[in-house]
Order: structure tokens, then sequence, then C-alpha cells
């Protein structure tokens, strides 16, 4: 997935924003869900706050956004994988499909580097997914039993080459000196 897919339509969704005074739940709705998936949850968060409240009493799917956005802040990938299963707008529910596939993919990612194993019942409990959906998801990683209870073993990924702390110290003389001459 793209980083810069949604940029464009953020950019206007915002500048329409600040020019217009009325604005429908649409647009709040669009703005609501880039947010999210750009994990700008501090700007959703100033954002609600700016939605009138009577666009909140009549869209529920501002306020269904509006617990996505809760779970994230508080890392509460179940409550997030809860509220996402909604019927969602056309407007929206293309960039919410892409808020799902990024957060699942952060979610076996953490599981991976966080955990040596973890039961299956667990992660499939953590990620709101039935056993075949989970089967497609985590197809290479290992599998065992602890008697009848099913075990993951995640293939841990490689992590990017870091540069040293004297490689980082020495970029930063260097941008020093040339900022002061």
């Amino acid at each position: 997935m793209q980083v810069d897919k949604y940029s464009a339509s953020l950019s206007t969704l915002e500048s329409e924003e600040l020019e217009s005074t009325a604005l429908s739940a649409d647009v709040y709705l669009r703005l609501l869900a880039i947010y999210l998936y750009e994990n700008k949850l501090a700007n959703a968060k100033l954002l609600w706050m700016r939605i009138p409240n009577n666009l909140k009493e009549q869209s529920k799917e501002l306020v269904q956004l509006n617990q996505l956005n809760l779970a994230l802040q508080h890392n509460r990938f179940a409550d997030f994988f809860k509220h996402i299963r909604y019927d969602w707008s056309a407007d929206i529910k293309p960039i919410i499909d892409d808020l799902l596939c990024k957060q699942r993919e952060e979610l076996f990612t953490l599981t991976a580097s966080a955990y040596v194993s973890i039961y299956e019942q667990n992660l499939m409990e953590m990620a709101q997914m039935s056993a075949e959906e989970l089967q497609l998801y985590t197809a290479d990683w290992t599998r065992e039993r602890d008697g009848d209870r099913p075990i993951l073993l995640p293939k841990v990924k490689e992590a990017a080459p870091r540069l040293a702390n004297d490689d980082q110290l020495l970029k930063l003389t260097e941008f020093v000196s040339f900022l002061e001459n």
C-alpha cells in the first residue's frame, strides 16, 4: 500500500473544511477515515471535536469511525476489529478496506516481533477472524500443538539495517557544522 495514497484527497478535504462554513457528514466521514488510514490519530480526535453535534447524532457512521479512532488510540486491536465490521457506505468503504488491511498487517507484524508463540485462539480473538481467515494470514508460520490447543510460532521478519549511533552522530555533526557556516 502506498503511503501517499490518499494525500491528494486529504489536502482537498482539509481545504474544503477550512473554506466552508457548513459541511455535510460525507466530508467529515472521508476526512476522518483518511486520518485513521494515515495513522493521524490526533488529527482524527481534533476533527471529532470540531464536528457539529447535530451531524454526530444524524450519522451512525461518524460515531462508528470515532469508535475505531478510540480503539486505535488505546491500542485495543480486538475492539478495532470488532467495530470495523460494519456496513460502511460506498463513499468510504475503499478507505476502510485499506485501513483494515493495514491494521491486520500491523497486528501480525507486532505479534511476530513480540511473541515466540501464541495460541491460535488468542490471535483469532484479537484479530476477530475466523480460523480460515487466520490460516491465510499466517500460512508461513509454524504450527504446533499444546495438548489439544493449536499454537502458532510466528516467522520473524528481518529488521531493516539501522545506522550505528556513531554514524548518526557523525551525520548530525556534519549537519550542525553546515548550518553554522
